[in-house]
């Protein structure tokens, strides 16, 4: 199963710029969620970013960050200055329910948080595409 990335109505980033790729995919639905990884992945090429790694949990979207240790990573490379920020299929996979501690990071490092969904943006969730500098 495909799914198409639709252009979503946020700021996005010069062409260019070094994103990570961050998803939390349920288990439960195995392959079928792979979709919206292909769908993050040609809205960031669509834009012309350059998406230098990938990190992908298979863990409840929803529950606790125990379950993604990749999340660190993802984190920790925009935070190294390997990525300039995060794309991802849906807010939620970043926020999960701490919106706050998430717009902190940003806020500290000035990444970019995008997502390839046209209804999950990051004025949806609360944050902007980016932090204020």
């Amino acid at each position: 199963m495909t799914s198409t990335a639709a252009t979503p109505a946020q700021p996005g980033a010069p062409m260019g710029t070094r994103f990570v790729l961050y998803a939390c995919l349920p288990v439960s639905l195995g392959d079928v969620a792979d979709g919206s990884l292909d769908a993050a992945r040609r809205y960031a090429g669509a834009a012309g970013y350059e998406v230098v790694a990938e990190f992908v949990d298979r863990a409840d979207p929803l529950g606790g960050r125990d379950g993604c240790p990749l999340w660190h990573q993802a984190l920790g490379a925009v935070e190294e200055g390997r990525a300039q920020g995060i794309v991802t299929p849906l807010m939620v996979m970043l926020a999960r329910g701490k919106v706050g501690h998430l717009a902190a990071w940003q806020r500290r490092t000035g990444a970019y948080l995008l997502t390839s969904s046209a209804i999950d943006t990051p004025a949806a969730a609360g944050l902007p595409p980016r932090a204020a500098a």
